[in-house]
């Protein structure tokens, strides 16, 4: 089995959490995750 590096696995994790998502509104879940601590500061 070939193991992935930290390197390969931060691009990956990049990738999908950047990734517009229909189910989302079209927003990234890093948008909606960060989105969420800006609510709770208001």
């Amino acid at each position: 089995m070939n193991a992935l590096t930290d390197e390969q696995l931060r691009i990956i994790e990049d990738k999908l959490n950047h990734r517009p998502r229909k189910t989302l509104g079209f927003k990234t879940p890093s948008e909606v995750f960060f989105a969420s601590f800006e609510h709770r500061a208001s």
